[in-house]
């Protein structure tokens, strides 16, 4: 597997961990000991009971921390006020070959998120209700 591939499947499967703890974190039954904000998850767990309320959190905090990886991505592509001040890079240790090199990264993690799981943009629930 190629180091691309490798970061992008590890940046995915971090956005997926966190979603669904966030998500799980909304149980009565969960042990909130990991969250500096554990009176935000009980007041949420009164509010979002079905699994349909869960469901949507879930999306909803899928989305935001796919957002948060692209920002941090596009900072080291060098595509943010960052670049005006400070380069920075991603670098293989082992080869010392830069992870830029074949292009831009947030294009990367984008293109691989949708081979892996395919269109999820906000159209998408619009499409399957519209059926």
């Amino acid at each position: 597997m190629d180091k691309h591939t490798l970061l992008f499947q590890n940046l995915k499967w971090i956005k997926d961990y966190w979603a669904r703890e966030a998500t799980d974190s909304l149980k009565p039954t969960s042990d909130l000991i990991w969250s500096e904000y554990a009176d935000s998850y009980k007041l949420l767990q009164q509010k979002l009971i079905t699994r349909e309320d869960q469901e949507a959190f879930q999306r909803i905090q899928n989305e935001i921390i796919k957002g948060v990886v692209h920002s941090f991505l596009v900072m080291i592509d060098g595509g943010d006020q960052l670049a005006d001040d400070m380069r920075i890079d991603l670098i293989d240790v082992e080869t010392k070959q830069s992870l830029k090199e074949h292009g831009a990264l947030y294009e990367g993690f984008y293109a691989y998120l949708f081979d892996v799981e395919g269109i999820n943009n906000r159209f998408d629930h619009r499409r399957k209700n519209d059926n």
